[in-house]
């Protein structure tokens, strides 16, 4: 059950950080300027310094949410993405003083 939930918010945090990203509001740029839309610029002063703040926070967040869903997902599925034992064990382990073993006869 607590392996469930776990999966859960892995994969939660994985989504949310790339539905962020994808319908996220994004800066507009065209000829070297940033293109600012009507509902944005009406009555208020501009400030490309907050533009551009935000606009890295919500890349931050994307970024942090995702990596760490992937991460999540990745120690949640290591037997799956990774088998029972390493690469390393199985080159130097049993099988391979089984298989030398069974090459005498």
């Amino acid at each position: 059950m607590l392996r469930r939930w776990r999966k859960s918010l892995f994969w939660a945090l994985f989504a949310l950080g790339v539905l962020l990203q994808a319908f996220g509001p994004h800066l507009k740029i065209k000829d070297n300027g940033f293109i600012v839309t009507t509902p944005l610029s009406a009555g208020t002063e501009i400030r490309p310094d907050e533009l551009i703040a935000q606009e890295r926070r919500m890349q931050l967040l994307s970024a942090a949410l995702t990596l760490g869903g992937a991460v999540g997902l990745a120690l949640c599925y290591r037997e799956v993405l990774f088998g029972k034992r390493s690469a390393r064990h199985d080159l130097v382990g049993k099988e391979h003083a089984v298989l030398n073993s069974s090459d005498v006869k």
